[in-house]
């Protein structure tokens, strides 16, 4: 039996937290999903674009993901003085999933926190893709979201495709393939290579799942 965290000691989920976790999420989307495609072409300008992306490189994920969240910071400083309910944060613990005693939890690769019950975090899972075809570790990270290990909580969440070759159309035909489920356009972003898929959910509200394809190849410009 595991013991409680601080957290969950903290911030009770009975029915109206959970009622109220699922709004927040909701409501936050479109901004958290803005600064998050903003962050990427701030990322782009200020480092892919100085960068051979064509070439063998190690740690890509893991820098991609850090450099991603450090530039998100940047416009939620700006326009928020530091002052919302959403909390930008990397590398997220989700204690919901943890595997009990000192094991370690899974945790989202970028996220944004709910102030008020930071219990409950708006997750995003980011995956390099060498190719649109190449898709067993993105599939893996849909999987979590699926099984209810990530986003446990709320109905909302993304993932990020740092595509190294080749567009975004192959890429969402073959998710959706593999998937069996229509990817649906999302207004908000319809100038974005940007997709959402919906799942019914079985430990956890039924989830509208974004897919970001984000290139990461570009000129080289030393």
């Amino acid at each position: 039996m595991s013991r409680p965290a601080l957290s969950e000691l903290r911030w009770l989920m009975d029915d109206e937290s959970r009622r109220q976790a699922e709004d927040w999420a909701a409501g936050a989307s479109n901004q958290v999903l803005d600064w998050t495609w903003r962050a990427f072409d701030a990322l782009h300008a200020n480092v892919l674009s100085h960068v051979d992306m064509s070439q063998p490189l190690d740690q890509l994920e893991r820098d991609l993901t850090s450099k991603h969240f450090i530039e998100i910071n940047r416009p939620f400083a700006a326009e928020t003085d530091g002052l919302s309910s959403i909390v930008p944060h990397h590398e997220f613990p989700e204690n919901e999933s943890r595997p009990g005693g000192s094991g370690k939890p899974p945790a989202s690769d970028i996220c944004f926190i709910w102030y008020e019950n930071q219990r409950v975090s708006w997750p995003i899972e980011a995956k390099v893709v060498p190719t649109p075809g190449t898709l067993a570790e993105y599939l893996g990270d849909v999987k979590k979201f699926t099984d209810g290990v990530t986003a446990p909580f709320v109905g909302e969440g993304a993932q990020i495709a740092y595509l190294l070759s080749g567009d975004a159309n192959g890429f969402f035909s073959n998710l959706s393939a593999k998937l069996s489920l229509r990817l649906q356009d999302v207004p908000e972003f319809s100038s974005r290579p940007h997709r959402f898929s919906q799942h019914a959910r079985a430990t956890a509200p039924h989830l509208r799942l974004h897919h970001m394809v984000m290139h990461c190849l570009s000129k080289f410009c030393p």
